[in-house]
């Protein structure tokens, strides 16, 4: 379904519960995934097409992969009842912006049903299906970036998406968005299929997140996408432990190793790593920890190009909440695979997500603040502090009811027209998503 993710538009997000930066809303106008303008429309039509017989296939088949994740161990001899799980949510998503390639304008809709099966028995084994089914609607699906998006070969070792059905202007997809099966063997675990292996203390930059690199201005940041890998997690004491990764490519020059050493010093997390990532070698580590009653946290890795283009790339981060429920988030980011001149700035490598940032310099901040029990708003910006563009955010988000919310937003872009974020047209987008 969704292939390597092209350049696009920031973020708003929030530390998740494993103290990971994510994002809570997001847009980016040249994958396929988006944000509907009249987001309780999608959801009529995605009704009308799931009427379809075609809709039996998809079920017949999440049952299928659902039953294989179970046969991975053999747990019906097991003496251990296993546990069963269901989750979920349903979203409805939409933008309206300009084509950047024909600088046409376009909407898009998509409507995502994501069912989450859950197995487990005792303490040794887990394993989870995430199946996402999702009907895009709109003229976008008519633009130069999404005939792009649709060509880029998929990054992953496996081709776990499918097209059900397709016409002008709508499209019924599907793909494993995650299945893994996870081993536990003492203290010890392995993890088999696609994962989710994040690495790095950044907020909108990961240096040290080669196995899983995002886009700082991709739609739906939270959804980041899993690799297929295998991966183990052998701890060393209470607070240190090492990590090691295998992700095989569809060819030998796509493939991936790496492994990671972490502990706690002074109160500190550190971690170092190393590896090779598909053609280049990369060695680098992270920090996090505080200095007074603020956050404060570091990254850096140092990449050896099979081209000779050597670079450094590195982050340095701080928040705090302020008196009066504010929350406020600083990052600086270095991209030594930048350029301080606009003029040799490669556009290309944006539209095909072989690199997510044109420049060297960077800064983001976020601010989040409770208005109400039940509304939120927030603001993002990103700034590149060498071409003096940027991108600034706002965005609210209102609960509805238990486990419904919606949430809109608009992105503004400020600079000259040949500069990264000046180049690219407003955006408003807004969401409809209920957890199940």
């Amino acid at each position: 379904m969704i292939r390597r993710r092209p350049h696009a538009l920031p973020v708003h997000r929030h530390f998740n519960e494993e103290g990971r930066a994510c994002a809570r809303f997001q847009t980016e106008p040249v994958v396929v995934e988006g944000q509907a303008v009249a987001w309780p429309f999608g959801s009529v039509r995605l009704y009308k097409v799931m009427r379809k017989p075609c809709i039996l296939k998809m079920l017949l088949r999440f049952c299928n992969i659902f039953l294989l994740a179970l046969g991975l161990t053999p747990i019906l001899a097991s003496a251990q009842t296993p546990s069963f799980e269901l989750h979920g949510y349903a979203k409805n998503l939409g933008i309206r912006s300009s084509s950047i390639l024909s600088n046409e304008p376009f909407v898009l809709d998509i409507s995502r049903l994501r069912t989450q099966g859950l197995v487990s028995t005792g303490e040794w084994f887990h394993a989870e299906v995430w199946l996402d089914t999702e009907l895009l609607l709109g003229n976008f699906l008519d633009t130069p970036e999404f005939e792009l998006g649709e060509a880029l070969e998929r990054p992953t070792f496996f081709n776990l998406d499918w097209k059900i059905t397709d016409g002008k202007r709508y499209q019924v997809q599907q793909q494993l968005f995650r299945a893994f099966a996870t081993f536990y063997v003492g203290q010890t675990e392995l993890t088999v299929g696609r994962q989710r292996i994040a690495w790095g203390t950044g907020f909108a930059w990961n240096p040290t997140d080669i196995l899983n690199p995002f886009n700082p201005g991709a739609i739906e940041l939270g959804e980041k996408a899993g690799v297929d890998a295998a991966y183990a997690n052998v701890p060393l004491g209470a607070f240190s432990r090492i990590e090691a990764v295998v992700a095989p490519g569809r060819r030998r020059e796509q493939s991936s190793m790496a492994v990671r050493a972490g502990t706690n010093w002074r109160e500190y997390d550190v971690s170092v790593m190393g590896g090779s990532f598909r053609n280049d070698w990369v060695v680098g580590g992270n920090f996090a920890g505080y200095l007074g009653n603020a956050g404060f946290r570091g990254e850096a890795a140092y990449t050896w190009n099979d081209d000779g283009r050597n670079y450094l790339r590195a982050i340095l981060n701080a928040d705090y909440n302020f008196a009066g429920g504010y929350y406020v988030l600083v990052e600086l980011y270095f991209n030594g695979q930048g350029s301080r001149d606009k003029g040799d700035y490669d556009v290309t490598t944006l539209l095909t997500g072989e690199t997510f940032n044109l420049a060297k310099n960077y800064a983001a901040a976020s601010i989040g603040k409770s208005i109400t029990p039940l509304l939120a708003g927030a603001l993002y910006g990103l700034v590149n502090l060498d071409d003096q563009s940027a991108l600034v955010g706002p965005a609210l988000t209102y609960s509805l009811a238990e486990n419904l919310e919606l949430t809109a937003s608009t992105y503004f872009f400020i600079g000259a027209n040949n500069t990264e974020f000046g180049a690219q047209e407003h955006v408003f987008f807004a969401s409809l998503q209920w957890y199940f």
